[in-house]
């Protein structure tokens, strides 16, 4: 599932900020705090326990909606934004249609709890009260997810990406294409698949592999080699042109910049090479020079 906004909603002493923060970590999301892009009138208000009116919040959800609107097309974000009632979150909604909700609930003595015991915040715990009348749990047609904080942040999370169905998605694998040596000592071509099992749902990593230094080429226009086996095994990335591999049998693959292989046609232990029995050739083709990466494993 592609999501590029997700909202953490709820009332003052939820857990927004704090799951907020640890959701855009999995997610390498930009994270924003509502709390920030209120005008100091509405801070004074609220600090003064006086709560919000809807026109008081008009010009705070404008500027979120907007906010929400200039995300570039490779940003995500996570918002954590009370977003109480429906219309606030349709407001949102304006910025980017496609968000996730987050509605982040509990106990009202836990919450009460949570407020009494935070520092620092404007917000008062005498204004929870007007802020559970006030709330309108998500819809079924918002789609939302509805967690009770009383579950720790990490449980929180978990719950959040498969909700997202990001951690519930079949781990991705990459096609390692090989260039290897058959039973018969003839060179052939196979696949086999890494499993991107490492890193984060948005840049999946495979476990590290160990390499012995690379090398850069540049074949002329024109080149081609002997029949050749390959002495130490290596992935062969093309930077630039084309390379054709050709075998014993006749047949050739073709590789163009930005692709790559994993050279391992090694002469079989023991043998003698043959011309006409073992190896590989390889040329440039068309009309601009060949440029590969070697890199030895």
């Amino acid at each position: 599932m592609s999501v590029s906004t997700v909202v953490v909603m709820g009332v003052s002493g939820s857990g927004k900020s704090t799951l907020g923060q640890a959701l855009s970590r999995e997610l390498d999301a930009t994270f924003l705090d509502a709390d920030d892009f209120h005008p100091p009138a509405n801070v004074e208000r609220m600090a003064a326990g006086i709560a919000l009116t809807d026109e008081d919040r008009a010009g705070w959800l404008d500027a979120l909606a907007e906010r929400l609107a200039r995300r570039v097309p490779s940003e995500r974000i996570v918002l954590a934004c009370s977003a109480l009632k429906r219309r606030y979150r349709d407001a949102l909604r304006r910025g980017t249609p496609e968000l996730s909700l987050v509605h982040l609930t509990s106990a009202p003595a836990l919450l009460a709890a949570r407020l009494a015991a935070r520092q620092g915040h404007y917000m008062p715990a005498t204004l929870l009260p007007s802020q559970l009348a006030s709330l309108e749990p998500p819809q079924p047609d918002e789609g939302a997810i509805t967690l009770d904080i009383a579950a720790p942040t990490q449980a929180l999370v978990a719950a959040v990406l498969a909700h997202l169905e990001l951690r519930m998605d079949p781990i991705p694998q990459f096609t390692k294409t090989i260039l290897d040596t058959g039973p018969d000592g003839r060179a052939h071509w196979r696949e086999e698949a890494i499993a991107l099992s490492e890193g984060k749902p948005m840049a999946r990593l495979s476990p590290l592999m160990a390499s012995g230094g690379c090398q850069l080429r540049e074949s002329p226009v024109g080149f081609r080699s002997e029949f050749h086996c390959t002495e130490t095994p290596q992935w062969v990335f093309i930077l630039q042109g084309v390379m054709e591999i050709g075998l014993q049998d006749g047949s050739s693959r073709v590789f163009r910049s930005g692709e790559h292989f994993y050279s391992t046609d090694k002469l079989p232990a023991g043998a003698a090479f043959d011309a006409k029995l073992h190896g590989h050739w390889s040329r440039q083709v068309g009309d601009q020079p060949l440029v590969t990466l070697f890199v030895r494993a």
